[in-house]
């Protein structure tokens, strides 16, 4: 939990221009769609918010205690008691990122950094419509 604590004290959209301008950008449009998306879910904060979000809310009640005296093994008490109760949750924390991470990928397309020029991208749309507005 240090770890995730640590990431999430850093501004990850930063460290995710950072990571990927470190890396090459004259590659393969499907390696450099790869890349994004493989930084994206590495740094992405949405997938280290869902890390804490679960143990926050994890049922480590009563009826946890007495399937554990129970003498109910780790994995089962996990998959039938915890995981049935964190299902909603994990689910919300998904479905909430997803803008999160377009977005981003907009971001990174804007500065050039993303999805290389032949795919499509949102952030490379974007880019080419400021020929079209003198305000630049």
């Amino acid at each position: 939990m240090a770890v995730t604590d640590l990431f999430l004290s850093l501004p990850w959209l930063f460290l995710l221009i950072t990571a990927r301008a470190l890396m090459p950008l004259n590659v393969s449009p499907l390696i450099s769609v790869l890349v994004t998306f493989l930084l994206l879910g590495l740094l992405g904060g949405p997938l280290r918010r869902a890390c804490c979000v679960p143990r926050g809310i994890a049922p480590f009640g009563d009826f946890v205690r007495q399937a554990r005296a129970a003498g109910i093994p780790g994995q089962r008490l996990f998959w039938i008691h915890v995981m049935p109760n964190l299902k909603p949750v994990l689910y919300a924390q998904f479905w909430i990122s997803i803008p999160v991470f377009i977005l981003s990928e907009a971001n990174l397309g804007i500065l050039g950094l993303g999805v290389a020029e032949p795919m499509p991208s949102w952030g490379s749309l974007l880019k080419e419509l400021r020929a079209w507005f003198p305000w630049r």
